[in-house]
């Protein structure tokens, strides 16, 4: 006999309206994350060291003040050396540097960020046709008038001003120095690779822990997933990025140590809350907090100064903002230290596993009053079973002493 299909009954009207306004929420709400630090970041307080007399200095900050521009904040350097020093430190992003009797030179980083490299390079151009322009016009108005004043003095300066055409044509070729001290690497000459590098960093963490959590039973287990998987997928990525591709330069095993710590890291969290709270908890807080918010505040892009106070600054307190600063650092700038990346790295993944071992505290505590319940209700069982039985009656498992 042929079955007849079940009937499947259509959802409400009032459920459809539901689902559909709670997904435009929640594309919403991740669209807002990922544009809003674009949309509210200011060009404004970029770290950059300058050097040289105290009145070209004092001059140029003038300059810049004069004309609202608060795209950089200075440091002082007491030499070209000195703010190489600061340059290769990463405590700025380059420098400014003039000299007595000698056009300015201007040093980038183009290893430090895109951005910061555009906008030192913009100011070395506008301050080499700021410069020729100064150079020309004086020399200029002074031939000018002492030509004015005829006489014999009048004929030589018409003499010099024909000379200094021929001048301004050279002085037209004349270029402010602009000095990379910090340069990509031949793998990677744009920085595009490390920049899209950040990506797939956040999302080997996510991935190894909804895998750890979804399909290990067991907080120690799913521990151990992660260390493991750490230990694999960093050096895989190592061997991707670093040596096929060329991205990330640098020394091979503190990118290996990177690469795993990092993805450990996010997959200790989201383990660790998944056993305070439960499992979708901990894959809900993982990709929110890595994805929607770390990532967009990680700096990746654009110097973190140009987020918004706190928030740029906490960026850095996060997975991806320090992993991100922690790759940049081991591969273009190993003067710099490293000691507060690293600590972020441990911290998120030390707060995973005691996260985990509370939670596994719990649980086995929770296991164990149950036990008690259960035996004690046994007992009492057991307790009133002999009760009702006669006295000449031989109970059996009392006879075994079981």
């Amino acid at each position: 006999m042929a079955r007849t299909p079940e009937a499947i009954t259509p959802s409400s009207w009032r459920k459809v309206i539901a689902i559909a306004t709670l997904a435009s929420v929640i594309v919403s709400i991740v669209i807002l994350a990922f544009t809003w630090p674009t949309k509210a970041m200011e060009t404004k307080n970029l770290p950059v060291s300058i050097a040289g007399p105290e009145a070209a200095v004092s001059q140029f900050e003038q300059g810049l003040k004069d004309r609202g521009i608060e795209t950089f904040e200075f440091k002082q350097a007491s030499s070209r050396e000195d703010a190489e020093r600061q340059i290769k430190e990463r405590e700025t992003y380059g420098a400014i540097v003039f000299t007595e009797g000698a056009a300015p030179e201007v040093m980038t980083a183009p290893a430090a960020n895109a951005s910061a490299n555009q906008m030192l390079t913009g100011v070395a151009q506008q301050m080499n046709a700021q410069v020729q322009q100064q150079a020309t016009a004086a020399k200029t108005q002074a031939l000018q008038q002492a030509a004015q004043a005829g006489g014999q003095q009048g004929a030589i300066a018409t003499q010099q001003l024909e000379q200094l055409k021929t001048e301004q044509e050279k002085l037209q070729q004349a270029q402010v120095k602009t000095t990379a001290v910090v340069p990509l690497g031949d793998g990677d000459p744009n920085g595009m690779g490390l920049a899209v590098a950040a990506f797939p960093l956040i999302m080997g963490g996510i991935i190894g822990g909804v895998l750890s959590i979804s399909l290990v039973k067991g907080t120690v287990r799913r521990f151990a997933t992660a260390g493991l998987y750490g230990i694999l997928g960093g050096l895989f990525m190592t061997l991707i990025l670093g040596t096929w591709f060329g991205f990330v330069p640098g020394d091979f095993g503190a990118l290996w140590a990177t690469f795993g710590m990092t993805v450990f890291a996010t997959a200790s969290f989201m383990i660790g809350m998944s056993a305070l709270f439960a499992d979708a908890v901990g894959i809900g807080l993982g990709a929110v907090i890595s994805m929607f918010i770390g990532n967009p505040l990680s700096g990746a892009n654009m110097p973190w100064q140009f987020i918004p106070a706190p928030w740029g600054a906490l960026g850095q307190l996060m997975v991806p903002g320090a992993s991100n600063t922690l790759l940049r650092n081991i591969a273009y700038f190993p003067d710099a230290s490293n000691s507060l990346q690293w600590a972020v790295l441990l911290g998120w993944a030390g707060f995973g596993l005691l996260a985990g071992a509370i939670g596994w505290a719990w649980k086995e505590r929770r296991v164990t009053g149950m036990s008690a319940e259960d035996d004690t209700a046994s007992v009492g069982a057991k307790t009133e079973a002999n009760a009702d039985v006669p006295d000449n009656v031989e109970i059996p498992w009392k006879a075994a002493n079981i």
